[in-house]
């Protein structure tokens, strides 16, 4: 999902929308960012951030307190979405989860195809945008699933999964050089 937390708190209020919001503590009390909205990304501001930190990079920050509850419903619904298309379905997080569609439900051949309409079924049933990635296995499919937020789809073919995976290898040798 896409900025989870943030996203259902600026569709349930319609006055942040637009606007950068944070999920999480008050910089008073030595609160933490559980979620950043994608106007306060622009900002430099994270998930797991010291609030205080977050209010000096954004004065106008709007700190909004954790609704876990909600949350959680709103992610049964998108898992009950996942198992409409695969039995074989590895909840992550609230926000995350790897779905193997080798075999699926609506014997849709292409893993693309499926991922939109999931996507396009997350839309529609929630008003919240997801982005997917598409591989051969979990790693690279999270790989995938990071290129283009917020609401992509990203593939990684089996035959550029080799070269993929070597780039990175070769940047954790280097970053472990440096």
């Amino acid at each position: 999902m896409d900025a989870f937390y943030a996203s259902v708190e600026q569709r349930d209020n319609p006055s942040y929308r637009g606007k950068p919001l944070v999920v999480g503590g008050s910089p008073n009390q030595r609160g933490v960012v559980a979620a950043a909205s994608y106007e306060a990304r622009k900002f430099d501001i994270y998930s797991a951030m010291p609030s205080v930190t977050a209010i000096a990079k954004c004065p106008g920050l709007i700190f909004v307190r954790p609704r876990f509850d909600v949350y959680r419903e709103i992610s049964t619904s998108i898992h009950a979405i996942f198992k409409r298309y695969s039995d074989l379905v590895e909840g992550v997080a609230l926000d995350e989860a790897y779905l193997d569609v080798t075999e699926n439900r609506q014997n849709i051949p292409y893993a693309s195809t499926i991922a939109r309409h999931i996507k396009t079924a997350i839309l529609q049933e929630t008003q919240l945008t997801a982005t997917a990635g598409v591989s051969i296995n979990k790693f690279l499919a999270k790989m995938a699933s990071g290129q283009n937020k917020p609401n992509g789809l990203t593939v990684i073919l089996p035959e550029q999964a080799m070269s993929t995976t070597s780039r990175k290898r070769l940047r954790l040798r280097r970053a472990a050089a440096n």
